[in-house]
C-alpha cells in the first residue's frame, strides 16, 4: 500500500493528499482535485438562454424601438 503524500495546490494554496488533477490551463501543473473539478466545469460551454437569443436577434435588427421595448420588459 502506498503512502499518501501531502501536497500544496498552487491554485488555492490548500494542502491535499488525494491524487492530483492535471491543470487544464497549462497541461503540466498538478493541482488539487477540487480545483481540477472547478476547471473542468468552467471548461464546459454553456448554452445561450432564450432571453439571450432574443436579445441578440433584437439587437441584430437595429430597430431602436424594439431594442428599447426589449430592455424595458426584460430588465
Amino acid at each position: 500500500m502506498s503512502e499518501k503524500r501531502e501536497r500544496i495546490c498552487p491554485v488555492c494554496g490548500r494542502s491535499y493528499t488525494d491524487p492530483p488533477a492535471l491543470s487544464r490551463r497549462d497541461n503540466k501543473t498538478d493541482i488539487c482535485p477540487e480545483c481540477g473539478m472547478r476547471e473542468a466545469l468552467a471548461a464546459i460551454p454553456r448554452r445561450e438562454t432564450p432571453a439571450e437569443r432574443t436579445r441578440r436577434a433584437v439587437y441584430a435588427t437595429g430597430n431602436k424601438w424594439a431594442i428599447e421595448n426589449f430592455e424595458a420588459t426584460h430588465s
